[in-house]
């Protein structure tokens, strides 16, 4: 079968002004010249090269060919010539055009596009336990795929273009979600190489991360249910046994839900945060116990938190924080 490779025009970067005609793949785009320039030093240094008498040419422009894919470089001019394209957080935007546009703007040095990129991911991916808390876990407000919870290649994609543009203090957050997945996953996970059009494989080390953060994880469940484990009666307990009792009944429904397979893989910063549990404890334990309960149960998730870097061979939070900060410019 016959394939087509002739050059096609993207007609909504075809611009009749443009003095410039970028090539990527077999596609097409006639821009400015001086507006790429102004957006990039990149492509600044790279337009300020004197053409020969015999350059290629289109109506008269000079041709720029790009290593780069036809999608991405769509979504990178579209960020650069339509303003209204990649609008900054929290404005909805796909989860494909942020990596699109995190690579090209990291490769071609356009500092706000890299910037709002990175803003728009970061926000899925926190780094304290109180954002991570307050985000919609089942609808996304701006990236349209990346929680969908059976899909794996997006959050491998973020782990790839984190370290592509050294934004390392998203990898605790991806690493979590990641290791979360079901035994029946994990070949999909270490098999992995695209997600859609975007490059979506795990480095050796990755792998190896991957499959650590795994391990780590199965301890964090036992450790995020310890304090209902306690034998010691708080000393202003007013209900004595009743108060163990009920304890013990909650601690026995959490198991009943690990060893559910319908529910899923389990979630060691949320194993206690069922509301029918607290109800009970609430209904069934003093007000002294159940204080307790309460502000054991969060302790115990900020030393979880707190754990995760470490499980990345990172530095701990606030200096992921940090990080953060400059590159975001907050």
């Amino acid at each position: 079968m016959d394939v087509d490779n002739t050059p096609t025009r993207i007609e909504e970067l075809w611009f009749s002004d443009g003095g410039l005609v970028v090539q990527a793949e077999q596609s097409l785009f006639r821009v400015s010249a001086g507006i790429l320039a102004a957006r990039s030093p990149v492509f600044k240094d790279m337009l300020s090269f004197t053409q020969p008498p015999d350059a290629e040419s289109i109506e008269g422009c000079p041709v720029v060919r790009l290593p780069d894919s036809s999608a991405d470089v769509t979504c990178f001019f579209r960020a650069i010539f339509d303003s209204s394209f990649f609008e900054p957080h929290p404005s909805k935007v796909s989860f494909e055009n942020v990596l699109s546009i995190l690579r090209l703007g990291n490769k071609y040095a356009v500092d706000y596009l890299l910037r709002r990129a990175l803003v728009h991911l970061s926000y899925d991916f926190p780094t304290t336990l109180a954002a991570y808390d307050a985000h919609p876990k089942n609808c996304s407000t701006n990236l349209e795929t990346i929680l969908d919870s059976d899909a794996i290649s997006p959050f491998i994609a973020v782990i790839k273009i984190a370290r592509e543009v050294d934004a390392l203090w998203m990898l605790p957050s991806v690493f979590y979600e990641l290791a979360r997945t079901e035994d029946k996953f994990i070949r999909r996970v270490l098999r992995c190489t695209a997600y859609n059009d975007h490059p979506a494989k795990l480095g050796d080390e990755d792998q190896i991360l991957f499959l650590t953060c795994s391990l780590h994880l199965t301890r964090l469940e036992s450790e995020a249910v310890a304090f209902l484990y306690s034998a010691n009666t708080n000393a202003h307990c007013a209900r004595g046994e009743r108060c163990i009792r009920a304890r013990l009944s909650a601690l026995a429904k959490i198991q009943d839900y690990l060893a559910d397979p319908d529910e899923g893989s389990p979630n060691a910063l949320s194993l206690c945060s069922n509301a029918e549990i607290w109800d009970a404890l609430m209904e069934n334990c003093c007000k002294q116990c159940y204080n307790s309960l309460v502000e054991a149960n969060e302790e115990t998730r900020k030393s979880l938190w707190d754990k995760l870097p470490g499980f990345c061979g990172l530095p701990p939070w606030p200096e992921l924080e940090e990080m953060k900060a400059r590159a975001l410019e907050l």
